[in-house]
């Protein structure tokens, strides 16, 4: 019996031993082996993800800038080409910068309703210009050609007005420098309002 033990007992200790001596082994295979390529699935963003939206955020600064930038070119373009006609586009980008279209021709220009309060339209052509209802409250226009303007309701309050033709210029309804309204028929100049006839 005590034999028996014994022999079991090496036998364990056989198996043990060579159990130890077969996993460094495999351990050694298995670092050997070919390792599989990484997944970059973590690491490419997401087109929705922060990098999707930094994208976006500089395309969108990149057009407004370009925009800004033709706004600049085409007010600069009506500033360094004097005597030649604008068009109302141009026009309306000089406003939204300088306000000065002095010495500018603007002659024939649907300019209905336009806010050219402030602006400098010192020896500007205006002449057959539509400015109805324009607003140029306190503009320069001295020595301005309006000849042949449309003024309807248009307000001239505190305007300059030095030298300026209004000759066949319609002002009816117009608010003249004074802030009184134009008659109807006012003409090249500003007609007041006859005052109602006396009761008898």
């Amino acid at each position: 019996m005590t034999l028996f033990r014994i022999a079991v007992c090496v036998t364990g200790v056989a198996l043990a031993l060579t159990a130890a001596e077969i996993h460094p082994s495999a351990a050694i295979a298995a670092e050997d082996a070919p390792k599989a390529p990484e997944s970059t699935e973590a690491v490419a963003p997401h087109p929705s993800g922060e990098a999707g939206d930094k994208k976006k955020v500089a395309v969108k600064r990149k057009k407004g800038h370009r925009k800004a930038s033709a706004k600049k070119e085409a007010a600069a373009a009506a500033v360094a080409t004097p005597g030649e006609k604008l068009t109302v586009n141009q026009v309306l980008d000089v406003l939204k910068t300088t306000r000065n279209l002095s010495g500018k021709n603007l002659s024939g220009l649907q300019l209905v309703g336009v806010n050219l309060g402030r602006s400098n339209l010192k020896g500007v052509d205006l002449s057959h210009a539509n400015l109805e209802r324009a607003d140029l409250e306190e503009a320069n226009l001295e020595r301005a050609d309006l000849t042949g303007a449309n003024l309807r309701m248009a307000t001239l309050r505190l305007s300059g007005m030095t030298a300026t033709n209004l000759e066949g210029a319609i002002l009816d309804g117009a608010i003249w420098q004074d802030g009184r309204v134009c008659a109807a028929g006012s003409v090249g100049h500003c007609r007041e309002f006859a005052p109602p006839p006396a009761v008898k």
